[in-house]
């Protein structure tokens, strides 16, 4: 036991080292905590104030310490214990706010425009990862949390991974509803690989409806590997919306657009939307 204990705080010294001598530390003493949000397998979540910005604050067990834990702000509470202090997310995870236990989401109250926030605001989030040549490998409504004015936090990365374009990265890694067919193939994939669940994930925002529905986790990833299964978009009534949302879940992961040109069409079909639709509603704006 001794050995263990031993080698816990050699090991967690050296990770603290590395984020003081870059800069990511920061001092304990302006950190307060307020109530826990929620505990985990790998550690508790609480809401917290650093200085006077509200934050939450993940307590982790040394022992899930590893290369690539974080790129973050922790900081020790003991010596065998890291702190991760990230923005607080009041409004919470982007699923439980379509399918909220009282039946009524936000946009039927903040209406179509927010939809077209969050979307814009994930792919921004996904286009800065891809560019540090970072794969998220799990893009799902539950990871995107929403601030208290409704933008897009990308969270949990614990798939997250350093490309490796060797094509050595794992298959099946993620969620089944979301995970692109060259993923559950277990073939050679890429940053697409987060495009194409982006595409899901915004499909499902704008119908408002999960993906597969009827099917099994397992069962819809079979499909998609399989038979080239995609969720319905019937109930999308935005031509360039829809268009995006198709090239970002092709099938051949070369065609799928890059993020500056999802970022473009997203916002065109913002625009698109606002239009008036009828001679009634353009004298009605005026």
């Amino acid at each position: 036991m001794a050995n263990d204990s031993e080698e816990l705080t050699k090991l967690f010294d050296q990770y603290i080292n590395t984020y003081k001598e870059s800069g990511w530390c920061i001092d304990q003493q302006n950190l307060q905590i307020i109530r826990v949000l929620g505990n985990g397998a790998s550690g508790t979540t609480y809401e917290g104030k650093y200085r006077d910005i509200k934050v939450a604050v993940k307590a982790y067990s040394a022992k899930i310490l590893k290369e690539d834990f974080f790129y973050g702000i922790c900081f020790m509470t003991n010596p065998f214990a890291a702190c991760l202090v990230t923005e607080l997310a009041p409004n919470g995870e982007l699923g439980k706010a379509l399918y909220p236990k009282s039946g009524i989401n936000i946009f039927s109250k903040l209406g179509q425009d927010i939809k077209f926030k969050i979307a814009i605001g994930v792919a921004r989030g996904l286009q800065y990862l891809h560019s540090n040549k970072i794969v998220h490998r799990d893009v799902k409504p539950a990871n995107v949390l929403l601030d208290e004015h409704h933008e897009p936090k990308l969270t949990d990365f614990g798939f997250s991974r350093l490309v490796d374009y060797s094509g050595k990265m794992t298959g099946e890694t993620g969620s089944y509803k979301y995970m692109a067919p060259e993923v559950m193939r277990h073939q050679k994939y890429s940053e697409s690989a987060d495009i194409y669940s982006f595409a899901v994930v915004i499909n499902e925002m704008f119908c408002e409806e999960p993906p597969y529905r009827y099917l099994l986790p397992v069962q819809a990833a079979i499909a998609v590997a399989k038979k080239g299964a995609r969720p319905s978009t019937k109930k999308l009534k935005n031509d360039i919306l829809k268009n995006i949302i198709e090239r970002c879940w092709s099938e051949n992961p070369a065609e799928r657009p890059d993020w500056e040109t999802i970022i473009k069409s997203l916002q065109h079909a913002e625009t698109y939307q606002k239009r008036p639709t009828s001679v009634f509603e353009m004298f009605k704006k005026k």
